[in-house]
């Protein structure tokens, strides 16, 4: 084989880089960074081959990692889950007390169905403040007012025949003999048997 001549600093540099080559060939975690640089730049060494290979003892502790993680991602998830359905089931409760207070209030289902649907289209939640604006859209009703002119006599309007009526009115509901005898008198009507 022909001899190479080279001067003494291109062999001192050689001589360096091959004792640093194979010092990290005998370190494992500098020898699996070597592999992985020769697999980039020459994929058929079989040093390069090493890079594809796992330490058993770093699988084990990626393999505990993953599992940590995937664990306390399921307790965060979970933990979100319950103050999730704690906030729901708390704003459903005061939902339904404040519906019921619109049911206190004398509202009709009408208007309490009317009330859920502004909430739903508006996104609104709470229920007097979609209950304060159905209000708002709905005009007041217009008062009634007598037809004629006075004040109502009821008595007045009485035809004559009925002067139980009459004597009922005028003791207002406390005449016993009244009550029983019109009592009777309707018992008989429904009867069929008629007065003699």
């Amino acid at each position: 084989m022909p001899q190479v001549e080279i001067d003494e600093a291109d062999l001192l540099r050689y001589k360096r880089q091959e004792g640093l080559l194979a010092t990290a060939l005998k370190n494992p975690s500098a020898r699996k960074k070597l592999a992985e640089a020769v697999k980039v730049v020459s994929p058929e060494d079989p040093l390069a081959k090493e890079a594809d290979v796992v330490d058993p003892a770093e699988k084990r502790f990626s393999d505990m990692e993953k599992a940590l993680a995937d664990e306390r991602a399921a307790r965060e998830a979970d933990k979100a889950e319950r103050e999730r359905n704690e906030k729901l089931g708390s704003l459903q409760a005061q939902q339904e007390k404040g519906f019921q207070a619109l049911r206190d209030q004398k509202w009709t289902p009408e208007g309490i169905e009317k009330v859920k649907k502004v909430m739903e289209e508006k996104g609104i939640l709470d229920v007097e403040i979609a209950a304060n604006w159905v209000e708002s859209q709905t005009p007041p009703q217009n008062p009634i007012t007598p037809a004629g002119s006075g004040a109502w006599s009821f008595v007045d309007t009485i035809p004559d025949g009925d002067s139980d009526i009459k004597k009922l009115i005028e003791s207002k509901g406390e005449d016993n003999n009244v009550i029983h005898k019109m009592s009777s008198d309707a018992l008989m009507e429904i009867r069929g048997v008629s007065r003699r």
